[in-house]
């Protein structure tokens, strides 16, 4: 990890290698909320999430190991989610039903990234609502799993997740949240 921070291009290969099963787990949860005719698979991501992890010159500690490890998932993850973004751009919009909760998915809803820009909005709220959501929606944790890859008790996810996904649902709904 302290190579990777420091730029070292192998190293990134390294955490690759060794948190592949991780790596594999949030490509997969990510590929499965695309369309079916999406033309990437989870390895591919994978591989692209690679090469942008080459680019990246160097990062700043995170703390301990177990920390530099979630924070080393946590941008992997992000960055799986922005390349799969930049991915759809060219192809064609896409509906989000599978990435959105039950209660707001339907064929109306804004396209994957409009739903990006949607959360843009609800972090410029709250930081911790849009990490609450990507990490709920897109790698598919659960309450409990949210609050120890956040350092939160649970009650406190429960209450972000009730909170972003009542805010969603009305900046979804026919009149916009207005």
């Amino acid at each position: 990890m302290a190579r990777f921070r420091d730029g070292d291009h192998a190293a990134a290969g390294n955490l690759i290698e060794i948190l592949y099963p991780q790596l594999k787990k949030i490509a997969s949860s990510r590929m499965r909320a695309e369309s079916g005719s999406h033309t990437w698979q989870p390895t591919a991501l994978i591989n692209e999430l690679y090469l942008e992890l080459v680019k990246i010159r160097s990062l700043r500690a995170a703390g301990p190991d177990e920390e530099e490890r979630a924070a080393f998932l946590n941008l992997s993850a992000h960055l799986m989610r922005r390349l799969l973004l930049q991915h759809a751009r060219p192809l064609r919009k896409r509906a989000v039903q599978e990435d959105l909760p039950d209660d707001i998915a339907n064929d109306s809803h804004e396209s994957l990234i409009e739903i990006d820009d949607l959360l843009d909005r609800l972090g410029g709220i709250d930081p911790r609502l849009r990490t609450v959501v990507e990490l709920r929606v897109f790698e598919g944790l659960t309450v409990a799993e949210v609050a120890r890859r956040t350092e939160s008790s649970e009650r406190n996810v429960a209450r972000s997740w009730a909170f972003a996904r009542d805010w969603l649902a009305t900046e979804l709904s026919p009149s916009g949240g207005a």
